[in-house]
C-alpha cells in the first residue's frame, strides 16, 4: 500500500526473474517500487511518477537501457533522475563509457551483490530525500523572499507616507495659526511651533523644559490646568473638551484662549500634546454681535428686547428688595412730520441728538432704550412716583430747547406715560400696559405733557384699582350673582323671558354693577372666564327651573366683543349646553352692534352656527350704532331690541321720538323679526308703545332686576293673571314698586354725586382731626384726592412747586404713609367707615 510519503523507485527488465530478485533485495516499507519489462513501459511510468531513483537493465530487446537513458536524460523532468544500470559483468569498457555519457550514476552487474546493490540504492534514496528537502527549503527561501519584497514594499511605501505625514505634520504646525506644543506627563514643554513665540513673545529656547503653568496667569487658570492635567494622565486616549482660560504673555499682557490637550503614548512614553487658540477676536466679535443684538443700530441704545430683560430683572430685584420702580414711556409729538418733510436722514439725525438729551436727564444707573421709530422707554430704579414726575418734568424742559441740525432749528416736543412698581402693577406685562395708556392719555390730552396711570386718581379711579385683584378671583370665590329682568309680551300679558343679568356681591362694598366692573374685566382679562360662568348659571337655572316645575323661558345673555375673539367659543357653549341638559332653544343671545365691528366675517359665521343650534339672536342697544341697517341684512338676527334712550325720550309731545320707534317697528316686521323696547318706566310710555304695537317691553315699570327667586314667585303667581290689569306684577311685588334700586345694598361710594361729596367732605374732616393736618396742608391734600399733579396743585393754590412738594412730604409723614397711593388708601377706608355709618 503506498502513501503520499513514500519513495518511488523504477525497476527495468525485461525479465520478470530479475525484477523479483530486485524487489527482494531493495524492498522497505517506504518504498513504492514500480516495475516495468521494457523500455517503453519505463517511459510510460516516468510521464506518470516522479522517482527518487531508477535502476535499469542495459541488454533489452527492443529499446535498450541506453536508448531509454538517452530519452530519459533529453527529458526536463526526468534529466535529474539517478539512474543505475544492470549489465552482465562481461561487459567491455566501451558499453561502460557509453553507460556514464548518458547520465549513468553506476553500474552493477549481475549476478548482483545483494548488499552492494541495497546499499547503492539507499545512498540514491538519501540523495533523493535531501534533494527534496532542498527544494523545499528552496520553495521555502523563495516564498519569504517573496515575503521580504512585500514587507519591503510596504515598508517603503509606509516610510513614504510618513515622510509626506511627516512634511504635512510640519507644515500644519509650522503654518498653524494655533500655538502647538508637546509636554511630558508633568507639564514640561518639549517642543513648540513657531506660532508660539508670536502668540507669548517668547523664544523657543525660553519655553524648552519650562512647564506649562507659565503661560497660564491667574489662580483660576492655574487651578483648572492642575486639574486638567491629572485627568489626562488618567486617561488612555485623547481628552475631547476644550477650556477657555486666560494666558499670559511674556510682557504681562493676557489675553482669553480655548485649550485643547491630549495624549498618546511613543515607546511606553507619555507625550500630551496642547494645542491653544487665541480667541481674542471671536470674543469681540460675540460681544459685537450680541452688542447688535440688543442695541439700537441708530442710537446704540439698548433695543426693545434689552429692555424687556432689563426690565425682568429690575422688577425681580424690586420685588426683593421691597423697593419702588417708575416705567417712563417717552414719545415724540408729531415727529412723522421731520420725516416728511425734511426727510430720513434728517430725521435720523435728530433721534440720535434726542437720544442725548434722554441720556443726559437721567442718572447713571437709569436705563434708557430705543424701542420704535420715535419711542423711547425708560426705567428708573428706586424710585418713587415724586421723583418720576420730577425727571419726567425735567425731561419736557430739556426739549423746550432746539435742537440744531445743519442749518435747521428744530423744536420737538414729547409726551410722557409713567407707571411705578408696584402700585401701578406687580408683573412688567401690566407695568408696560399701564404706561403705555398713561402715554396715550397724555397724546390725547394735548400732547407736550406726562400722565401717571395713577396721577389722577379719585376714589372712583383708587377704587378701580384696588377692585383688579379681588375681580381676579371673584368667580372662585362665588361673589358673581345673576339677577333678572323679566321681558312682557304685550299681546299676552305674561312673562315670556328674562335678561340675566350680572352683579358682583364684593364682601366690603356690596354690590358693585357690570358697568362698573365688566370694563375692568376686559382690560385684565377675565371677561372670558366670567361669559363663560355667565352662560352657564343660566343653563342651569333654566334647568333648575324645568325641575321644579315651573314652564321654562327664554333667557337671554349679553356677550362682549372679546368673547366672540375665543376660536373654541362654539366648542365651549355646546359642551355646557350638553352638560347642563339645556334647550337652546330657550337661550338668548343679546349683541351690541360695537361687537360686530372689525369681526364681521368670523362673527358671521358664528351666529349661523348658534341659528342652526336653535339660540334666539337679538341685536342690542339698536340704533346708537353706525351700520344697523346693513348688519339687519347680513346677520340672522331675530329681534331688535330698542336701546332705552329711544324709549325714555318718547312721550305724546315728542313726535320725532314715536316716529323713530314707529319706523324701527315697521322695519322690523318687513324683516319678519320681533321687536322689545327696554327702558319702560311710565305708563304713557307702554301705552304710547302698544299703539306702535311693540310685542315685548321690558323695564322699571314692571320690575327690575330681581333674583331668580323672586323670578320663580313671578312665574307662579301670573301665569294665571293679566299683568297689565292693575299693575298685576307691581301688586304681586310692591317692595319692587315703592324702590326702583337693586334687590340689594349696594356700595357707600355708589350712590349720587352729591350722596358721595357729604361722605367724602365728613371723611376729610375726620382725617385732619385724626392726623392733625394743618389748614393749608389740608388744601393740598383735598387736591391730591382730587388727583391733581403737583404742577396742578401749584398753579391752582398759586404757591410754588416745591412749597407744594414741602406740604405733600408733612402730609405723608403725618398719615405715615410714603406715596399718593397709599394716601389715597386711608381716605377711601374713611370714606367706607363714614358710609357704613350712615347706612346703619
Amino acid at each position: 500500500m503506498r502513501s503520499d510519503d513514500s519513495i518511488n523507485i523504477l525497476l527495468v527488465d525485461d525479465r520478470p526473474e530479475n525484477l523479483l530478485a530486485l524487489e527482494a533485495i531493495i524492498e522497505q516499507k517506504d518504498y513504492n517500487l514500480i516495475k516495468a519489462v521494457s523500455g517503453e513501459e519505463a517511459l510510460k511510468y516516468l510521464l506518470k511518477y516522479d522517482f527518487a531513483a531508477i535502476l535499469l537493465d542495459v541488454q533489452m530487446p527492443g529499446m535498450d537501457g541506453f536508448g531509454t537513458a538517452k530519452i530519459i536524460k533529453a527529458r526536463e523532468k526526468t534529466k535529474s533522475i539517478p539512474i543505475l544500470f544492470i549489465t552482465a559483468n562481461n561487459m567491455d569498457s566501451e558499453h561502460i563509457f557509453t553507460g556514464y555519457s548518458l547520465g549513468a550514476i553506476d553500474y552493477i552487474l549481475k549476478p548482483f551483490d545483494p548488499i552492494i546493490l541495497k546499499a547503492k540504492v539507499e545512498s540514491l534514496v538519501e540523495i533523493y530525500k535531501m534533494n527534496q528537502l532542498l527544494k523545499q527549503q528552496a520553495e521555502r527561501l523563495e516564498e519569504k523572499k517573496l515575503e521580504l519584497e512585500k514587507a519591503n514594499k510596504e515598508l517603503r511605501r509606509i516610510s513614504s507616507e510618513l515622510l509626506v505625514s511627516e512634511a504635512l505634520a510640519n507644515v500644519i504646525s509650522d503654518t498653524s495659526i494655533d500655538s502647538m506644543l508637546v509636554l511630558d506627563k508633568d507639564g514640561i514643554i518639549l517642543k513648540v511651533n513657531p506660532t508660539v513665540e508670536k502668540m507669548f513673545l517668547y523664544q523657543e529656547q525660553e519655553l524648552l523644559n519650562e512647564n506649562i503653568t507659565t503661560l497660564f496667569s491667574g489662580g483660576k487658570s492655574q487651578k483648572c490646568l492642575d486639574a486638567i492635567l491629572p485627568v489626562i494622565r488618567s486617561l488612555d486616549s485623547i481628552y475631547e473638551n476644550s477650556k477657555e482660560m486666560k494666558l499670559t504673555r511674556k510682557d504681562g499682557t493676557t489675553f482669553p484662549a480655548d485649550i485643547q490637550l491630549g495624549k498618546r503614548y511613543v515607546q511606553e512614553k507619555c507625550i500630551i500634546a496642547c494645542t491653544i487658540r487665541d480667541i481674542t477676536k471671536k470674543k469681540e466679535d460675540e460681544h459685537r454681535i450680541t452688542h447688535m443684538a440688543y442695541h439700537d443700530g441708530l442710537t446704540d441704545l439698548p433695543n426693545r428686547r434689552l429692555f424687556n430683560d432689563q426690565l425682568q430683572k429690575l422688577v425681580d430685584k424690586a420685588k426683593d428688595n421691597f423697593e419702588p420702580l417708575a416705567l417712563l414711556y417717552v414719545d415724540m409729538d408729531r415727529f412723522k412730520y421731520i420725516n416728511d418733510s425734511l426727510g430720513h436722514y434728517i430725521g435720523d439725525r435728530v433721534l440720535c441728538e434726542i437720544s442725548k438729551i434722554l441720556k443726559q436727564c437721567m442718572r447713571n444707573h437709569d436705563f434708557v432704550a430705543r424701542v420704535g421709530g420715535d419711542e423711547f422707554n425708560i426705567i428708573l430704579p428706586n424710585t418713587n412716583r415724586e421723583t418720576a414726575l420730577e425727571k419726567a418734568e425735567y425731561i419736557l424742559q430739556a426739549f423746550k430747547k432746539p435742537i440744531h441740525i445743519d442749518n435747521y432749528e428744530l423744536f420737538i416736543t414729547t409726551s410722557i406715560g409713567i407707571s411705578i412698581f408696584p402700585y401701578d402693577g406687580g408683573e412688567t406685562s401690566i407695568l408696560s400696559k399701564n404706561a403705555d395708556a398713561a402715554l396715550y392719555r397724555a397724546k390725547e390730552a394735548g400732547k407736550n405733557q406726562y400722565n401717571v396711570f395713577h396721577s389722577g386718581m379719585n376714589l372712583q379711579t383708587y377704587r378701580k384699582f384696588i377692585m383688579q385683584n379681588d375681580l381676579r378671583k371673584a368667580v372662585e370665590r362665588n361673589e358673581l350673582k345673576l339677577v333678572y329682568q323679566p321681558k312682557i309680551d304685550l299681546k299676552t300679558n305674561q312673562i315670556n323671558g328674562a335678561e340675566a343679568l350680572i352683579r358682583w356681591e364684593h364682601p366690603n362694598w356690596g354690590i358693585i354693577m357690570p358697568s362698573e366692573f365688566i370694563p375692568l374685566a376686559e382690560e385684565i382679562g377675565t371677561i372670558i372666564e366670567i361669559g363663560e360662568w355667565v352662560f352657564r348659571s343660566a343653563c342651569e337655572q333654566i334647568k333648575l327651573w324645568e325641575k321644579k316645575g315651573i314652564s321654562p323661558i327664554r333667557v337671554a345673555v349679553n356677550f362682549s366683543a372679546r368673547q366672540f375673539l375665543q376660536k373654541d367659543l362654539l366648542t365651549k357653549m355646546k359642551d355646557i349646553l350638553m352638560e347642563t341638559d339645556t334647550n337652546p332653544n330657550l337661550i338668548e343671545i343679546e349683541i351690541t352692534e360695537s361687537v360686530l365691528l372689525g369681526n364681521e366675517t368670523y362673527i358671521g359665521k358664528l351666529f349661523h352656527h348658534f341659528k342652526k343650534m336653535g339660540i334666539h339672536l337679538t341685536i342690542d342697544d339698536f340704533g346708537t350704532g353706525f351700520s344697523s341697517l346693513n348688519y339687519l341684512r347680513r346677520f340672522p338676527f331675530q329681534t331688535i331690541k330698542i336701546d332705552k334712550t329711544f324709549i325714555q325720550e318718547l312721550s305724546n309731545k315728542n313726535t320725532e321720538g314715536i316716529a323713530l320707534i314707529q319706523s324701527i317697528i315697521s322695519l322690523a316686521k318687513a324683516l319678519r323679526m320681533s321687536v322689545i323696547a327696554e327702558g319702560v318706566e311710565t305708563e304713557e310710555q307702554l301705552n304710547l308703545l302698544k299703539e306702535l304695537h311693540c310685542q315685548e317691553v321690558q323695564g322699571y315699570l314692571f320690575s327690575p332686576p330681581i333674583p331668580s327667586e323672586k323670578l320663580e314667585y313671578l312665574l307662579t303667581i301670573n301665569r294665571e293673571k293679566a299683568l297689565l290689569k292693575k299693575d298685576a306684577l307691581l301688586e304681586s311685588e310692591p317692595l319692587l314698586k315703592q324702590k326702583r334700586v337693586p334687590y340689594t345694598k349696594a356700595s357707600p361710594l355708589n350712590g349720587s354725586f352729591d350722596e358721595n361729596q357729604e361722605i367724602l367732605t365728613a371723611a376729610l374732616n375726620k382725617t385732619k382731626e385724626i392726623y392733625s393736618i394743618s389748614k393749608r396742608e389740608m388744601d393740598v391734600f383735598e387736591l391730591i384726592v382730587q388727583g391733581l399733579s403737583n404742577k396742578e396743585i401749584s398753579d391752582k393754590l398759586f404757591i410754588s412747586e416745591h412749597t407744594v412738594k414741602n406740604h405733600i412730604t408733612r402730609i405723608f409723614q403725618k398719615l405715615m404713609v410714603t406715596d399718593r397711593l397709599q394716601a389715597m388708601a386711608k381716605v377711601y377706608n374713611a370714606c367706607m367707615e363714614e358710609g357704613k355709618f350712615r347706612q346703619a
